[in-house]
């Protein structure tokens, strides 16, 4: 009896059977066939037909798994880009004194000489060129509608060369404030917030420590370890709208709604000041601000 032949494809799928005729002798042989079943998965002919034999079709699966990828990729791009800004201007000015600046000698010191000499810089009245005042605090209340603050962010208030430096800086509520010790003698940091005391800690050279600002107002920083020269201010706002003026008396604060606000000018001496502010849809509202002159330095105990 002769053998028949007949070519199949083998898959794991599905065994069948199907009869056969052999064409020389007429006999009905019976011939196993390997056929692959129908994927429930794919019932299209078009899908049945892009898949390759012997293999389980895959795609629903692989499909919705890439649709889960995709779509979370796009949640954090979302949340990564900026939100669209809509229409904003920019105020900027110049806050100045009225008058001669008033002579300024440097601050005795009493205590380790050796490292910070016989006297330091006084910084609570900084006069530059045209009378522009340094370290002069300006915000813009009223926002409504505005950017939010950054949260996370931190500012650093350096000991050197037994000053804190920067002297005067901004920050926003929920960020923090790294407290840093870069001389080689012993600091610490005495930090008030009206009549509560925020923190007191010792910082030993190359000491670093971490505090958070959760509050809005003016935090007073002093050192007490017989420091008396040594103070700084941390002004923390509650929204993005601030900035501290240059060596020049300059400010400039970006990206803010159209509207008409009040403009807030802050100087641990010579006071608070305001003045009404209207900003465009574009382009710049110029606010230029004098403080009269003072005699004689404010009283602060020291």
């Amino acid at each position: 009896m002769e053998s028949v032949t007949t070519r199949v494809t083998l898959t794991p799928r599905r065994l069948t059977r199907r009869r056969a005729r052999h064409k020389r002798t007429g006999r009905v042989v019976v011939v196993r066939n390997h056929r692959p079943a129908p994927s429930r998965s794919c019932e299209s002919p078009a899908c049945r037909r892009a898949a390759a034999p012997g293999m389980a079709l895959a795609f629903p699966a692989m499909t919705l798994r890439r649709l889960v990828v995709l779509a979370c990729a796009a949640v954090a791009l979302a949340a990564a880009l900026p939100a669209r800004a809509g229409p904003a201007g920019t105020v900027t000015g110049t806050i100045r004194l009225t008058g001669p600046a008033p002579a300024r000698p440097p601050l005795p010191v009493f205590k380790h000489k050796e490292v910070c000499g016989d006297g330091v810089p006084d910084d609570r009245l900084v006069v530059g060129p045209g009378g522009g005042l340094r370290f002069v605090v300006v915000t813009i209340e009223g926002v409504r509608g505005g950017n939010q603050p950054e949260r996370d962010a931190t500012v650093l208030l350096d000991n050197r060369a037994c000053r804190f430096d920067p002297h005067v800086q901004v920050a926003e509520v929920g960020q923090w404030l790294d407290i840093r010790n870069s001389d080689p003698i012993l600091h610490n940091a005495d930090a008030r917030l009206g009549k509560e005391t925020l923190f007191n800690v010792a910082l030993p050279p190359g000491r670093q420590v971490r505090k958070p600002l959760a509050t809005p107002g003016t935090i007073a920083i002093t050192c007490d370890v017989r420091h008396t020269w040594m103070s700084a201010f941390v002004v923390v706002a509650a929204h993005p709208y601030h900035t501290v003026t240059d060596a020049y008396g300059a400010y400039e604060i970006d990206r803010v709604p159209p509207g008409t606000y009040t403009l807030r000018v802050w100087h641990e001496e010579l006071g608070i000041l305001e003045r009404e502010v209207t900003v465009p849809s574009s382009g710049i509202a110029v606010t230029d601000v004098a403080f009269p002159a003072r005699t004689e330095p404010k009283d602060d105990g020291r």
